[in-house]
């Protein structure tokens, strides 16, 4: 799971300002937002609404929530983040990011003290970025759809009886198929086996929605998943092809054809969150356009 997070917010007025970070423990709290890391950052979401960097020894997974509400006025919006062990995926964490972004909008993020934010932002991220750890825990499962139970139980005639038929499927453990289905979809994606992946994903959505409701944060984050899940295919075989004609422009020396191919694939690369493949096609971008100016340079000598 993450270290910690982090929020900066981009005001009209200035090019940014650090809201406040939270980490679980003394690891990450020597972490910082340079100048340098902002301008890194800042360039990498120009592009896309996810980033991911390797900096020394930390890896940053980052997204941009762009504001549409009374806070648009004054910023324009805000960048969250989050510190990641070493190896860990960050694609698992795309749709809690966005629901963390959504939440913290609301705040009066420009003229809130840090100590107040931080604290705002200890509840989001405990809330919000820890639900994965639930995923795989049959016990914290249970434990949240007996406290949905209790809450049913004060309402109308219709809530108890639904709290009373939760209370039975609890007893005949139906929960723990939330866990099993998410371990065998990770397992499935981590094989490229996406289809299938999405299947389980859904399968796992549908239970949790029927035990937790749809606005419990593990439904919304299955379902991210499983849509998630189902555009992959698509992606790599669009991203594959336009590798493809890349290498054909190279062996035809058509450089600047090639770099364009090549920068293109970077971007579905991100899209897919697999940042080994982006850094890849970026760097083979690059070093085609820089060959491809200089090679002009001198041709027109």
């Amino acid at each position: 799971m993450p270290k910690g997070t982090y929020v900066i917010v981009l005001p009209f007025d200035s090019d940014y300002k650090v809201l406040g970070k939270f980490f679980k423990d003394q690891e990450g709290k020597d972490f910082e937002i340079t100048s340098n890391l902002f301008l890194r950052l800042n360039l990498d979401l120009e592009r896309n609404d996810y980033s991911f960097l390797k900096i020394g020894d930390h890896q940053i997974f980052s997204y941009i929530y762009r504001f549409s509400g009374k806070t648009k006025i004054k910023a324009s919006g805000l960048i969250i983040g989050l510190l990641l062990e070493e190896n860990e995926k960050p694609e698992k964490f795309r749709p809690l990011l966005k629901d963390a972004a959504e939440e913290l909008e609301d705040l009066d993020l420009l003229n809130m003290e840090r100590e107040k934010f931080e604290q705002k932002l200890k509840e989001v991220y405990q809330a919000i970025l820890e639900p994965l750890i639930d995923l795989l825990n049959p016990e914290t499962i249970k434990q949240s759809i007996i406290s949905r139970t209790k809450s049913l139980l004060s309402g109308s005639k219709k809530d108890r009886k639904l709290a009373q038929e939760l209370l039975e499927r609890v007893e005949d453990e139906d929960h723990i198929k939330i866990s099993k289905l998410y371990k065998e979809a990770e397992k499935l994606l981590k094989e490229n086996e996406f289809e299938k992946a999405a299947k389980n994903y859904c399968k796992a959505e549908e239970v949790s929605e029927e035990l937790l409701g749809e606005d419990y944060e593990i439904t919304k984050t299955l379902k991210e998943r499983a849509s998630f899940c189902q555009k992959i295919p698509d992606l790599s075989r669009r991203r594959d092809k336009i590798v493809q004609k890349a290498r054909d422009a190279l062996s035809n020396e058509d450089f600047h054809e090639a770099y364009k191919l090549y920068r293109e694939a970077s971007e579905l690369s991100k899209e897919l969150v697999q940042f080994d493949k982006e850094e890849e096609y970026r760097l083979k971008s690059k070093a085609l356009n820089d060959f491809y100016t200089v090679d002009q340079k001198y041709k027109n000598k």
